[in-house]
């Protein structure tokens, strides 16, 4: 599973078509290097470990879960080099929940190997949670709505932004369901990473609603799997329009189950 990715965000409003809209965690870092994507998991099955390393330095932590399933979810992050358990927190069926070490541990964590343990009360656990460690307080800021390129004051400095978008939402419910996101001016390289959680395949467009523009024609993720789309890959090495976009997907006599996460920047590699 491809692991870059916690974007840079600006304030966006996504909207569906037909399904029902998830708001994604954005994160926001003063310097990518300075901060490090340490996991990035989906589950489906019972009392998973998510497992991961915090290098010397790097102990600020902010970890953000959603729970898909209809059962309450617990979870201990767990530093199994000395066994000393941090936090313990539930999120409730079908919520979402950001944490940050700062809240607690303003000095940031212990460097070593780390541990996760989800647990829904002997159910199976649905859910989908990724975190990303950093240097400083700026590195693992909580999130962010504000236009790119703008920046902020204060303990959690946002340097002007190299991305323009970044948005996270499910569609599902039946065989044709869409949603839309909002590309930037100035911000047209786009990566969509897109997970099919449905026991059958899906096929997905991408069309730009002003023009009529078709950027992806009925490309197929297969069941059970995901994808990674970027602009630049397929041949649009200036970026796509600015604007609206709607993406559709089709599940045949299938319904659609699927996630997508996806980031705009100025710079291909923004999105890499």
């Amino acid at each position: 599973m491809n692991k870059n990715e916690l974007f840079l965000a600006s304030a966006l409003s996504i909207s569906l078509l037909g399904a029902v809209a998830v708001p994604g965690a954005i994160f926001a870092s003063s310097d990518v290097t300075k901060s490090r994507d340490v996991f990035n998991d989906t589950f489906d099955r019972k009392d998973p470990l998510s497992r991961f390393v915090l290098d010397h330095g790097y102990g600020h932590l902010k970890i953000f879960v959603k729970n898909r399933g209809n059962s309450t979810i617990t979870f201990s992050l767990v530093h199994t080099d000395s066994g000393k358990q941090y936090i313990t927190k539930t999120v409730g069926a079908g919520k979402e929940l950001p944490w940050s070490s700062l809240d607690s541990f303003s000095q940031g964590l212990r460097s070593g190997n780390y541990e996760i343990q989800w647990r829904a009360g002997g159910d199976v656990v649905h859910v989908t949670a990724w975190g990303v460690s950093g240097t400083d307080s700026a590195n693992t800021s909580t999130m962010v709505t504000q236009n790119a390129g703008t920046t902020t004051t204060g303990d959690r400095v946002i340097t002007p932004q190299k991305k323009g978008n970044s948005f996270n939402f499910t569609i599902g419910g039946s065989a044709t369901a869409s949603g839309s996101f909002e590309v930037p001016k100035g911000f047209g390289h786009v990566k969509l990473r897109i997970r099919n959680y449905a026991n059958a395949p899906v096929d997905f467009t991408v069309e730009h609603n002003d023009s009529g523009k078709v950027y992806v024609d009925g490309q197929t993720v297969r069941k059970n799997s995901e994808t990674v789309w970027r602009s630049n890959d397929v041949g649009f090495s200036a970026g796509l329009r600015s604007g609206r976009y709607t993406i559709q997907f089709r599940g045949g006599s299938n319904k659609v189950n699927v996630e997508i996460w996806g980031a705009a920047g100025s710079r291909s590699s923004d999105t890499r």
